[in-house]
């Protein structure tokens, strides 16, 4: 099996993230007033509670090719 660092996966797609978490916060509670960042940092914060610093996903999971 492979390990990640879920932090840095997080990070490296911070933009698309971002976006994606604020499209299913609205979906899920319309009319919320949460803005991106607060979404983000909130998730980041959970993520850092919620995982080892390595997590181990199967190996069909990575590809170490450029």
């Amino acid at each position: 099996m492979a390990r990640i660092i879920m932090e840095e996966i997080v990070e490296a797609l911070d933009k698309n993230f971002t976006r994606v978490l604020k499209v299913v916060v609205d979906e899920a509670a319309p009319g919320n007033t949460a803005d991106e960042k607060t979404i983000m940092r909130i998730f980041r914060s959970r993520l850092e509670r919620g995982f080892g610093h390595w997590e181990y996903v199967p190996d069909r999971c990575v590809d170490a090719r450029d």
